[in-house]
């Protein structure tokens, strides 16, 4: 009892920030989150599931937070470079347990890196396909080595976001891309399927869970949902206690329904683009994408569309306000008009670019004639974006462009970004410790086919040892340097299209639950969807 006492006391600043010790709180009760989905399935493997366990019911290494600048420790006590930045010594918390009791030590750690070796699917950042990793071991029960070729002080960054399963469980598995791991052992904090209905899921506490007294909580249900539209009654139902998407007009609409209780905050996240696919025409030529982006009236689109939470991006550099600290304004200047709402300045790069109108219907055509028409994919139930995404092929009309909103399917949506299979789609960029993560999606041969953000096209062999020189150095100069480069390669390519960035989307009602990080408290960035951020959060909630 007192070594899992002495644990909880090393939880990294987080979990002491949110100013409450759990002598001081209610053990029990349940709390309600929406998902997006059309239904929940049998299915607990974090790889192939569209992930609700990363943080519920695997927890993870360590969390780097981003609101606060700091690195939280969960399953990992302490991770540190050599003075070379090629081996990385990972060391866990002593004592660690499965939830069904068995223990677990760095031998499950080492099993979960290498199998996503095996199964390239679940190399979720290419840890592996990058080439710089050469091995992982255990050196004893609590000791994990990481050695790579080459120094990358960025490496350990990864590391959060890859799944830690219980080897006892997962070994004997011969394809783990089918396995829906039934009766699912896990490390997180709501391991026990209380049930599962195909419009509702309820994981309940880990009776093994290494922190004394955590989770306060006893259960989380997750509720199904089509799309931000049915979310937005739930929330002022009081059906659901968590809201992370997009709602509208939330002050009216929910903040005024119980004032007392029913609370937002949206600070910065990541910046919206649209990802145009380079590899077709017209987008292969660059004047075509600078008069797309001239099209656009950002501002209106955010007042509009979005309700004026975002913030209009017009910098073409490639990141926006979560990184604002990083963003060179002197190349922001430079590139300033191709962000600037300009629709005559974008006809003309269209007349240059061959793109005219040959039978006078008002539409233009390629240079050979025939039809220009491209669509623009969006996930269905995206309600925020669908709008934003009408009102863009609105403005395109007005330049004699055809375009059409296309909603798709998540798992559609998904594969088609990382296959290039699209003509534009508008997505999200990387949320990370630092921008060069953002780059590295965007940019690195590596992240082609393997993520959302690097099928438009774009890709330059030294602009890929550019990335890879971030890690090389530990001079904060150098860094800049390099991101300022990064930067003006972005707006000179402008391989996609900026256009707001985002809130992060959050509601919450204290009618039930308390705990939650505040403007107040900002002690994480309240993100459900990142599964850090998520065990973070759910470990402070208590019952009020």
């Amino acid at each position: 009892m007192q070594n899992k006492t002495r644990l909880a006391s090393l939880v990294c600043g987080v979990l002491l920030s949110a100013g409450v010790h759990a002598s001081d709180v209610k053990q029990g009760g349940t709390l309600n989150v929406p998902i997006i989905t059309t239904g929940f399935v049998e299915n607990f493997n974090p790889y192939t599931s569209k992930d609700v366990f990363h943080g519920t019911m695997f927890e993870p290494l360590m969390v780097f937070n981003n609101m606060t600048g700091e690195t939280n420790f969960r399953l990992a006590e302490s991770a540190t470079y050599s003075d070379d930045l090629k081996v990385i010594t990972l060391k866990l918390r002593d004592g660690l347990a499965w939830s069904d009791g068995e223990s677990l030590d760095a031998s499950d750690v080492v099993f979960s890196f290498v199998l996503t070796q095996k199964f390239p699917a679940f190399d979720l950042k290419g840890i592996w396909s990058g080439g710089n990793l050469q091995s992982v071991e255990a050196t004893d029960p609590r000791t994990v080595v990481f050695t790579l070729a080459n120094p990358d002080s960025t490496f350990m960054w990864n590391l959060e976001k890859y799944h830690i399963v219980p080897e006892h469980k997962w070994a004997d598995v011969e394809n783990l891309t089918t396995f829906t791991n039934p009766n699912p052992v896990g490390s997180g904090p709501m391991t026990t399927v209380k049930f599962l209905k195909s419009q509702q899921m309820e994981l309940c506490r880990n009776p093994h869970y290494y922190l004394e007294g955590r989770p306060y909580l006893d259960c989380v249900s997750f509720r199904s949902y089509n799309d931000n539209s049915q979310i937005q009654p739930a929330l002022m139902k009081g059906e659901v206690d968590w809201g992370s998407n997009f709602i509208a007009d939330i002050e009216s609409t929910f903040v005024e329904r119980d004032k007392e209780n029913n609370h937002f905050w949206y600070p910065a996240n990541d910046a919206i683009h649209l990802y145009l696919n380079t590899k077709k025409a017209p987008f292969d030529d660059v004047r075509v994408r600078q008069a797309l982006s001239m099209a656009l009236d950002r501002d209106l689109i955010v007042d509009i569309a979005a309700y004026g939470y975002p913030t209009a991006n017009f910098n073409a550099g490639g990141i926006g306000e979560l990184y604002e600290t990083n963003i060179n304004k002197d190349i922001t200047k430079k590139f300033r008009h191709l962000t600037e709402f300009n629709p005559d300045q974008a006809k003309a790069l269209l007349d240059e670019a061959g793109l005219k109108d040959l039978d006078g219907d008002g539409y233009r055509e390629k240079p050979d004639g025939s039809k220009l028409s491209f669509n623009i994919e969006v996930v269905n139930g995206w309600t925020d974006w669908i709008q934003v995404v009408q009102m863009v092929t609105e403005f395109y009309d007005e330049i004699g462009i055809e375009s059409e909103v296309k909603t798709v399917d998540w798992a559609v949506y998904d594969k088609n970004l990382k296959e290039s299979n699209y003509d534009v789609a508008i997505n999200w960029s990387m949320v990370a410790t630092n921008p060069i993560i953002a780059y590295q999606e965007y940019f690195s041969a590596s992240r082609v086919g393997k993520g959302w953000h690097a099928g438009h096209g774009v890709n330059d062999p030294k602009i890929d040892a550019l990335i890879d020189s971030f890690g090389k150095t530990g001079s904060p100069e150098e860094q800049k340097a390099i991101l300022d480069q990064l930067q003006t390669f972005t707006a000179e390519q402008l391989p996609f299209i900026p256009l707001f960035s985002n809130p992060t989307w959050f509601q919450y009602s204290t009618k039930k639950v308390e705990g939650w990080p505040t403007k107040e408290n900002p002690y994480v960035q309240p993100v459900w969807y990142d599964g850090g951020k998520r065990v973070i959060i759910l470990n402070n909630l208590h019952l009020k």
